[in-house]
C-alpha cells in the first residue's frame, strides 16, 4: 500500500539520554513516595534480618506497611465510602489486613509495598509509553500537535469502548472470584486436613489476583498511541473512540467533489457562435446563480459582472445535469447532452472538448457551451482500491454529476457502488439509508457542504478543520485514509493481546494459589509484571500486531 509520510519541517532537537529521561519521570512521580518507600523498606528489612520478640517484629511490620501506604488506606476508605466495596485500593488494604491477623504478617506488609512500587513503576512505564506515543509527532504542525496533546490529557476522550467493557467485564469476574475464593475457604477445610488459616490465605491470593488491575491497565495507552500514530501521518481522530471505530467499519462513503475531483473546477473553454463572449458569459452566469452544482461554482469564480436576479423567474435546479429557468419571459436550459437529448433538443456533433460540457439553450436554439474541467486528483486513484485492501469491501460513491458520468466515473475508480445526482441534503439522505440497513460502522468521507455531523458513524473532513466531524484528513494526507484503518485494526489487537496475556497469567496465579504453590507477594508482584509488560507492549501498535502475524502465518 502506498503512503504518504510526513514531511520534516524542522531538525529534530538533539534527543536526551535515555537515563536523565528515565530519571525525570522518576521525579515526576514523586519524591515523597520513593522516600517513604525506602524508609519503609528499611524497616521492613530490619524486622526480618535482625532477631527480635515476635510482637516487636509485627509492629515494625505494621509501621512498614503504614509508611509505604497510609495513601492507599486512604484511597481505599474513599472508594469505600462511594459504594466501590471491590476497588483495587480496598482489596489490598483487606488483603493485606487479615494476613496479619491470620498469622502471615510478613506477607501483609509485603503486599502494601509492592503494591506500592508496582504502581510507581507503572506510572512511569506509562508515562514513558505517552512520551514515545507523542515523538511520532515531531515533526507534525503545531495545531495538529496540539489537538492529539489535549485528547491525550482527556482521559475521557483517550478511552476505548473495549476498555470499558473489558473493565466492566473485569468486575463482575472479580464478584465471581470472591465468592468463589469465601467457598474454597469454608470448603478446603471440611473436605482436606488443611487448616481454616491455610484455606483463607490461598482465598487471599485468590481475591488479590482477580482485581483487573493488569488486564485494563495497558488498554487506554494502546488507543494513545494509535492516535498519535495515525495523526503522524495526518490523519487526526478527534477521540480514541473514533479511531476504534473505524476497525469496526467495513462501509465507506466518499463524496466526489473535493477529494477525487476539484472541488471548485475550472471553465476550460466557452464558445457561441451566436452571441460575444462578454453576453453569453452574462446569460450562463445568471443561469446558475441559484444552482449549488459544481459548474456554478467555476462560473460564479469567472464572472465578475453585476447580477439582475429580478429577470429570473421559475428556477430548477437538476443536479448532475444542470438547470432549466426563464429569463425575461424566455424559457433556458443550461444542461448537460444527456438531459438535453432528452428534452428532443438536437445538438451539433461534438469531439473538441475534454471534460465536462454544458450547452445554453434559449427558446429552444443552442446559443452555445461551457467546458468545466473533470480532473482526478492523482492523490486518490488508488484509495478506493487500499480501503478495500484494508478491509473495507464497500466502497460506495456520491456525486453531483449524472448517472451516465457517474457511473463512468465509479467505474474508473472501482467503486462498489455509485449515487448519482447527490447534492445538499440528498447526500444526508443517502448515508441515513445506508446507515441504517448496516451491519457494520459507516465511514463518510466529505470535503465541503455538511454543516452536521452525518448519519454516518464516522465522519471524516478533507480540510484543515471542522466543527462536526470525528476525523480531520489535510488535502496532502488523503491517500492515508486506508492507513488510519490499519492503526484502528492494530489498536484493537493490541488490547487484546495484552488483555490474553495477563488473563493467562491471572489463571496461571491462580491455579498455583489453590494447589499451593503461590504466597501474596508472589502473587502481586507477578502481577505488577504483567501489567508493566502489557504497558510497555502499547508501542506495538506502530509495528504488526502479534494476531495479525499469526494470522498471516496461518495463511489466513
Amino acid at each position: 500500500m502506498s503512503q504518504k509520510h510526513v514531511k520534516s519541517r524542522h531538525t529534530a532537537a538533539k534527543e536526551p539520554s535515555k537515563a536523565v529521561s528515565a530519571l525525570s519521570s522518576l521525579n515526576a512521580l514523586g519524591n515523597t513516595v520513593v522516600i517513604r518507600l525506602v524508609l519503609a523498606t528499611v524497616i521492613f528489612a530490619v524486622s526480618l534480618i535482625i532477631s527480635m520478640p515476635d510482637f516487636v517484629g509485627i509492629i515494625l511490620l505494621v509501621l512498614a506497611a503504614a509508611s509505604a501506604g497510609y495513601d492507599i488506606v486512604m484511597e481505599a476508605v474513599s472508594d469505600v465510602e462511594n459504594g466501590r466495596y471491590l476497588a483495587t485500593s480496598v482489596v489490598v488494604v483487606v488483603v493485606s489486613v487479615i494476613a496479619f491477623f491470620i498469622g502471615f504478617a510478613i506477607e501483609g506488609a509485603a503486599v502494601v509495598l509492592l503494591y506500592q512500587i508496582g504502581q510507581l513503576l507503572l506510572n512511569y512505564a506509562k508515562d514513558h509509553t505517552e512520551k514515545a506515543a507523542l515523538e511520532l509527532l515531531a515533526y507534525q504542525d503545531e495545531e495538529v500537535t496540539a489537538k492529539v496533546k489535549a485528547v491525550v490529557e482527556d482521559k475521557n476522550a483517550a478511552s476505548l469502548n473495549i476498555h470499558e467493557v473489558m473493565l466492566g467485564s473485569s468486575g463482575s469476574v472479580l464478584k465471581v472470584a470472591v465468592f468463589l475464593a469465601l467457598a474454597y475457604a469454608i470448603a478446603l477445610p471440611i473436605f482436606t486436613n488443611y487448616s481454616y488459616i491455610v484455606s483463607v490465605h490461598r482465598a487471599l491470593m485468590i481475591i488479590l489476583i482477580a482485581t483487573p488491575m493488569s488486564i485494563v491497565v495497558s488498554i487506554p495507552l494502546s488507543g494513545i498511541v494509535g492516535l498519535c500514530y495515525s495523526a503522524q501521518q495526518g490523519v487526526v481522530f478527534n477521540s480514541a473512540k473514533d479511531l476504534e471505530g473505524m476497525a469496526d467499519a467495513n462501509i465507506a462513503i466518499f463524496d466526489k467533489a473535493g477529494i477525487f475531483a476539484d472541488e471548485c473546477p475550472r471553465i476550460i473553454a466557452m464558445y457561441s457562435d451566436v452571441l460575444d463572449s462578454a453576453t453569453f458569459m452574462n446569460f450562463v452566469a445568471h443561469a446558475v446563480y441559484y444552482s449549488e452544482q459544481p459548474v456554478a461554482k467555476a462560473i460564479a469564480a469567472a464572472y465578475d459582472q453585476e447580477y439582475h436576479l429580478d429577470v429570473i423567474k421559475d428556477f430548477r435546479d437538476i443536479p448532475g445535469y444542470g438547470v432549466e429557468l426563464s429569463i425575461d419571459g424566455i424559457d433556458v436550459v443550461f444542461a448537460e447532452k444527456e438531459f438535453l437529448a432528452s428534452r428532443g433538443v438536437q445538438l451539433p456533433e461534438d469531439s473538441t472538448a475534454i471534460g465536462q460540457v454544458f450547452y445554453m439553450v434559449v427558446a429552444g436554439k443552442v446559443m452555445g457551451k461551457v467546458v468545466i474541467s473533470s480532473d482526478v486528483n492523482d492523490e486518490t486513484e488508488n484509495l478506493v482500491p487500499e480501503m478495500k485492501a484494508v478491509g473495507i469491501s464497500r466502497c460506495i460513491l456520491l456525486t453531483d454529476d449524472s448517472k451516465e458520468a457517474g457511473q463512468q466515473f465509479a467505474e474508473l475508480m472501482n467503486f462498489n457502488e455509485m449515487y448519482p445526482q447527490c447534492s445538499g441534503d440528498k447526500r444526508l439522505e443517502v448515508i441515513s439509508d445506508i446507515s441504517s440497513k448496516a451491519k457494520t460502522n459507516v465511514i463518510f468521507v466529505y470535503a465541503s457542504g455538511i454543516e452536521c455531523h452525518s448519519p454516518a458513524a464516522i465522519d471524516m473532513r478533507v480540510g484543515k478543520k471542522s466543527k462536526y466531524a470525528d476525523a480531520i484528513v489535510d488535502h496532502e494526507y488523503i491517500n492515508n485514509i486506508p492507513f488510519a484503518r490499519q492503526v484502528a485494526v492494530r489498536v484493537r489487537e493490541i488490547a487484546i493481546e495484552n488483555a490474553l496475556f495477563a488473563f493467562i497469567v491471572k489463571a496461571l496465579l491462580i491455579f498455583l494459589s489453590i494447589v499451593g504453590y503461590c504466597n501474596l507477594w508472589f502473587a502481586i508482584f507477578i502481577d505488577f509484571v504483567a501489567a508493566v509488560a502489557t504497558i510497555l507492549n502499547t508501542i506495538r501498535v506502530t509495528s504488526e500486531s502479534l494476531i495479525t502475524t499469526l494470522k498471516y502465518k496461518s495463511g489466513k
